[in-house]
């Protein structure tokens, strides 16, 4: 038997925001103190709980008044690595003792059992077919997985594509380097870098990311001039 938490993460952005200030306030409770009553989370992955939160409540607060598309992007960007971080963080963290069903129920988590074939870690890798500038410090990114260059779908078991990128005056080949990330979950996908990027080179590579948080191989290192 195995949880399925697929179903916790609620769909619009208002009920987000409410079930992310929740859940993160409440890690925060039992990890923080002297003497914390869950201890089998690292605090630096709570902080980093808390950086992803005031990252989305920064983005999504702009679109609650008159806002452009840039700032609906920003957003979108936010709330997309904020989602790519809390389903491996509940999974590895969140599903087992010390945490409780009454903990999970306080989270907002969804306790629904189901019985299935257990996902295992992605095996193929993601091919990055066309890196387009769209202007405005945007870059347009189509991708497909390797074995089936005909359909855009994301693979079985995955959810979404983890983009990580360097930007800067020379390309880069290092995957050791690509430090930034964003979980792409549909192609084309479009990222947006700040403006001190502009005519900078862009390198990237991606992997399939599963339910789990695993990933998969490498794709190769692809580079851009942001526009």
């Amino acid at each position: 038997m195995a949880r399925n938490t697929e179903s916790t993460i609620p769909h619009r952005d208002a009920d987000f925001d409410g079930w992310f200030e929740n859940i993160t306030n409440y890690v925060e409770t039992m990890t923080g103190g002297e003497t914390p009553a869950w201890t089998h989370i690292p605090r630096e992955k709570a902080a980093a709980l808390r950086e992803r939160r005031v990252a989305w409540r920064a983005a999504y607060a702009k679109t609650l008044g008159p806002h452009t598309t840039v700032d609906t992007k920003a957003k979108n960007d936010r709330r997309g690595e904020a989602e790519a971080f809390v389903r491996p963080f509940m999974a590895q963290y969140l599903m087992f003792d010390p945490v409780t069903a009454e903990d999970r129920r306080a989270m907002r988590m969804h306790e629904r059992d189901v019985t299935h074939t257990p996902i295992p870690a992605p095996a193929t890798r993601p091919v990055i077919t066309d890196l387009k500038p769209l202007g405005g410090f945007q870059v347009e990114i189509r991708f497909h997985d390797e074995p089936t260059p005909g359909s855009r779908a994301i693979p079985y078991g995955d959810n979404g594509c983890l983009l990580s990128y360097v930007w800067g005056a020379g390309r880069v080949s290092d995957y050791a380097a690509l430090l930034q990330t964003k979980l792409m979950t549909r192609s084309p996908w479009t990222i947006t870098l700040p403006p001190e990027s502009q005519q900078a080179f862009l390198s990237c590579a991606a992997r399939w990311q599963n339910e789990k948080g695993e990933l998969g191989p490498w794709s190769d290192v692809q580079h851009v001039v942001i526009a």
